[in-house]
Order: C-alpha cells, then structure tokens, then sequence
C-alpha cells in the first residue's frame, strides 16, 4: 500500500530534519561569543548602514563588520540566520543572507509584519547561522497532500510511483515539433513528450543538451497551455533554465528567496518586476507615508495629555490604514504580473508561495531531478496535471545526513526509481562537452554504448596534445592515506604533490586553460586548496579545486581527479558508488587526468576494468615518473 511507503517517507523527512538540526545545535553549542566568532558562525560587532523595505513587506537591512574583520565565516548567500541586538533585549529575528562580501553583509527579515524603525542606527547588532526549517515543513505537507488527495490524476501518479504501474498515455497529438536547431534524439523527445498525459522522463546523460531540449519543450507546449511551471532542486539550475527561456523572449517570472537569485537574472524577478512597474512609485510613496505616522506616534508615546494620546492613536490607525492600503495594492500588481508569465521558474522548496496557490499547470517540468528528493519533486507534481523529470540516474543522487532517513528511502529519487520501468523515457545521446577517449568508459560501462560525440567535439584536445586521458598509478610509491580524526575524513598529500609535478611538466599545453581539481574527500580538497594558495607558481592559473560531488553539473577544459585512496587492506569506501566515478570522469572537456594507487583500487572490480580501459584506450603513467632521485 502507498500509505505504508510515504508514511516512511514522512519518518525519513523527520529523522533528515533532526539531524540536520543536531549539526547546527552543535556549532551553536561554544561556551562564549568569541569562540563563537572564532568558529565563523557568529558576526559581532555589526554596524547597520541602511535599512528598506522589499517586496511583500520585508526588511533588508545593510551591516558592515566593525572588528573581527580578518576572521572567517560561514555566511553565505542565502543562509538562514538570527538577528540580534546588544541592547538588553532578548528579541531574535530570523533572516537570510541576500549578500555578502567580506565585511559587508545584508539581510532580508523572515517577518513582514516589522518596521524599519525598530532597528535604530548607532546599535550594535549580531548575526548568528541557524538552520532553515522550511524545506523540512514543505515536504512533510507535499506527502500529507499526496496521500489525502482527492485527485484522480494525482492518486494515479502516486499509486503507479509506488507500484511501478503503467501510465495512462494519449497517442495522439496535434501539436507536432519540428526543429533545425536540435539533434534527433532531442526531436524525437519532444515529439513523444508532448504525446503523455501523466509522466515521462528525458535521460540526458552530461554535456548531450538538456537544457537546450527543455527550452525547446516549453516553446512547443506553450502553443497550447497557458503557462509552464520549471523546477529544479538547485537555484543554479533554475537560473540557468530561466535564463535560457527568457532569451527565447518568453514571458518569465522567477520566483523564490530573492537573496538566492543570480543577479543575472534578477530582472525575471517578482521584486524586481515589481519594482520596475509603472504602479510602484505609488505603492512605495504610501508605505513611506505610512512609516512617518507610525514614527509620529511613536515620539509621543511617553506624554500622556488627552490631546497627546488623541493624536498617538489618531496616528496609529492612519499608519495601519495606509499600510493595509500598500499591501492591497502590491497584491493586485504582484497577481497581475503572476497572470502575464506564460513561465513560472523555481526551486521545488521556493514554489511553495502563495502567489501559486491559486494557480493551475498542465505540465510540470523538473530539472536536474536525479539531485531532487521525492517528497519535494511532489510539491511540483500536486500542482499540475503531468510531470517530465529530466537528468541522469546514473550520476549522484542527492546529499542526505542522516543514515537513518536514507535506509528508509530519501536517498532514492523519482528518476532513479522509474527510470528502468517507465516506458516513456527517452535518452539523448549526442554529447557535445567531450573528447570521445574521455567519454569511452563511461559510454561502454554505464550508458551501454548508447552515446556518440558531436563532431566538433570528438577529437578536441588542448594545444599540441595527444593524450585526452591520462592515468598515473602511485601504487608502491608508499603514498599512504592519512586519516583526520577531527574533520573525519581523509586526504593523500603524495598524490597531490605527483599532481603538481604533471601540471608544471605540461604548462605549455596548459596555458589557457581552464583546470578543475577535484576528489572524493573533502580533506583532500582542503589540503590541496591550501597547498596552491601557496604555491607562487600555481597559484596564478586558472584552478577550482572542490569535491566530486560538489562539480557536479560543471565542466572544464582539464579535469584532475586525486582518488586519495592508498591502503594495505584495500578499502575503498564509497568510491564503491559507480556514479561518483561516472560523475567524475564526465567533467572533463579536452584533457582528464586521473592519479590514484591501483593496487588498492583495482581490488574493486569497477577500478580493475578502469585501468584495463586506460591501457587500451588512453595513457597509463607510473608515478616513478615524476619522482625525482
């Protein structure tokens, strides 16, 4: 029964959320402020420079760092956290990051129901990391709804997910697509997707044009639906897509936490739509004349005349009746501007708005769905008629903490489950990121030798290079693992400094180019990140250096992948996971470089085919090599 599935669903999201909870509780857990700030999860003194309202009522206020200001944080953009006065009150705002830049930061209040005269100028002010329960909240209501849903379409969807029934397909289809921009294999997608009335699935193993063949989808399905809703777990992804559809000149509105938008898009946004409508300067003039009455109460709160308490309360009403008027008039503009976008972009947590709630979709489209958990692709799928997940089943699936929730099945995703049942999946399989060397085990070993590379891309190599995949064995160079009992992870400093010797052996070849580094365990890239800050010779090229999981979706021109892996018992750990490997080797363009001891390695049949793959199709080095004497 579905019920016995998303009930274990529900225990998953709840076991995720307290763990998630623990990891924060115990970087709050410092005895004092200044260790506290010593861990990067408080910032104090903070000055306030400039406060101002945002759309829907919300306060963005601008601080800059007085003191402390060489100590590092973790205060990203778009990380929930609580703000707070020294000024004897115990009142804690919640808040996120909308910006930050060294000693510079702004924050977007949670609550619209303040006002700006409640942070006063000259005071001194904390921020402090909190974790966000949102997510948690929203997907624990998607399965809620999902089971109580009186919907046949969504109880068919929920019932042939959970069964692995048939769909329910109509075969025939007026709206036929035809392009001279895309590939066969993305034709054909379109065509037979626009053919479904429940779900279906675009297979788009890396660098084969997903993006291009959504695009196209959303052009070919607005001739006959009025809108489209486009999810993605990651802002990243939406961004991208949101900004690729707006460049077809199609009418789109991005919605979401404002403070984790790419600016380059920003004009897609409800604020910025908004801001930029011919009816804000009127909205905005109230709301300011509702701040000066509430202001001109306030200074006569301590003179208790009959007079004086006569116009307090006088001022009091006319400020609530103008804002009440603001927000009156903000929501006719904010629904008149929902209503003009025939595409509606968003993350799966951030389109729980109620800008949407009334709103219905035909088709729901989810990108990079084998990163999204299932209780959060249904907070997509309740709100349309059919779903199409898009991505690779054979790359990593989502990151989830707790062990727990991922033996009772979070870290399974909808893709992954349906992607060997449902009949309606089509793969693309022209590749246009790689050099076919680089592609070939991934093609032979994951994707049946289903791919083909694009001609242009088939053989490109960096400047006067002959070998695109390259593989250095360290085995018996004595190049042992080390273990960190603190961070609880491992890193390889031999492999990092073969590494380095390769690089500066090729920097001609190199010159140019764009260098990603990157390995399984975070240990490593912090080693390595620290080693070229220092390194007068490296330093200065063009190098992100970042852990496999942390590349996916990216790509460079030269990619370098340090296994880490040396031990005598032959542990490998979760390089066991083939689609770590697969995501890894699928980074690079022209150039992949890949340094590990095999005689660890090799004892896991997946490496063992490796090395025999390198040897026939590609370049085995020793690490003696690069040894010097």
């Amino acid at each position: 029964m579905e019920e016995n599935r998303y009930q274990s669903l529900l225990r998953a999201i709840e076991a995720e959320r307290e763990e998630e909870e623990r990891y924060y509780l115990k970087l709050k857990a410092q005895d004092s402020r200044q260790e506290k700030i010593k861990s990067g999860i408080l910032l104090y003194p903070l000055s306030l420079e400039r406060s101002n309202y945002t759309i829907g009522e919300r306060i963005e206020l601008s601080f800059i760092r007085t003191k402390n200001t060489e100590q590092t944080h973790k205060f990203k953009v778009g990380v929930a956290c609580t703000l707070s006065m020294e000024s004897g009150s115990e009142e804690v705002f919640k808040a996120s990051i909308a910006f930050s830049r060294k000693n510079e930061f702004r924050i977007i209040l949670s609550n619209s129901d303040l006002s700006l005269s409640q942070f006063p100028k000259g005071a001194w002010y904390l921020l402090e990391l909190s974790y966000d329960e949102k997510p948690y909240k929203v997907m624990r209501e998607a399965i809620y709804n999902l089971l109580k849903t009186k919907s046949e379409i969504h109880q068919e969807l929920r019932d042939g997910v959970t069964n692995l029934n048939k769909f329910a397909y109509q075969l025939e289809s007026k709206n036929v697509f035809s392009s001279n921009s895309l590939n066969d294999s993305q034709i054909i997608a379109v065509n037979q997707i626009l053919k479904t009335t429940r779900i279906s699935i675009i297979h788009g193993p890396p660098g084969t044009g997903k993006t291009t063949t959504i695009v196209a989808l959303v052009k070919a399905l607005l001739k006959t639906e009025k809108r489209v809703l486009v999810c993605a777990p990651s802002n990243n992804a939406v961004d991208l897509l949101a900004g690729k559809i707006d460049k077809e000149g199609i009418k789109v509105l991005r919605i979401g936490n404002i403070t984790r938008i790419d600016d380059d898009i920003s004009h897609l946004t409800l604020d910025e739509k908004t801001r930029n409508h011919s009816d804000w300067s009127h909205i905005k003039k109230v709301k300011i004349e509702a701040e000066e009455a509430m202001k001109s109460a306030s200074t006569h709160k301590r003179k208790f005349g009959v007079d004086e308490r006569s116009y307090r309360s006088m001022m009091y009403k006319e400020s609530k009746e103008l804002r009440k008027w603001a927000r009156d008039l903000e929501d006719r503009l904010v629904d008149n501007i929902v209503n003009d976008a025939s595409v509606i972009a968003g993350t799966l947590i951030g389109i729980e708005s109620k800008i949407l709630s009334d709103l219905e979709f035909e088709t729901v489209i989810i990108d990079e769905a084998s990163q999204a958990l299932e209780p959060e692709c249904w907070n997509a799928i309740l709100k349309a008629k059919r779903v199409i997940l898009v991505g690779d089943h054979l790359q990593l699936s989502p990151t989830v903490k707790s062990k727990k929730a991922m033996e009772m099945g979070l870290s399974e995703t909808l893709l992954h489950r349906l992607a060997d049942h449902l009949e309606h999946s089509y793969l693309l399989n022209l590749q246009y990121r790689m050099n076919e060397a680089i592609l070939s085990f991934s093609n032979y070993k994951f994707y049946n030798g289903l791919l083909s590379s694009d001609a242009k891309v088939k053989e490109w190599t960096l400047p006067n290079d002959t070998e695109p995949l390259v593989l250095i064995d360290t085995s018996g160079c004595g190049f042992e693992e080390n273990f960190n009992y603190q961070s609880r992870s491992i890193s390889n400093e031999g492999e990092y400094f073969i590494l380095r010797e390769f690089l500066l052996a090729q920097q001609e070849k190199m010159a140019g180019a764009s260098i990603g580094i990157i390995s399984p365990y975070a240990e490593q890239v912090r080693m390595i990140r620290a080693q070229i800050s220092e390194d007068i010779e490296l330093k200065t090229w063009d190098i992100q250096v970042d852990t496999i999981d942390g590349f996916q979706g990216q790509e460079k021109d030269v990619i370098c992948i340090s296994l880490v892996r040396s031990n005598t018992t032959n542990e490998i750990g979760f390089l066991k996971d083939f689609r770590r490997l697969n995501v890894a080797l699928t980074r690079a363009k022209k150039k992949l470089i890949v340094i590990g001891d095999f005689a660890t390695l090799s004892s896991n049949e997946l490496y063992a085919d490796f090395i025999k793959h390198v040897e026939e199709k590609g370049t085995y080095k020793s690490a003696w090599e690069y040894m010097s004497y």
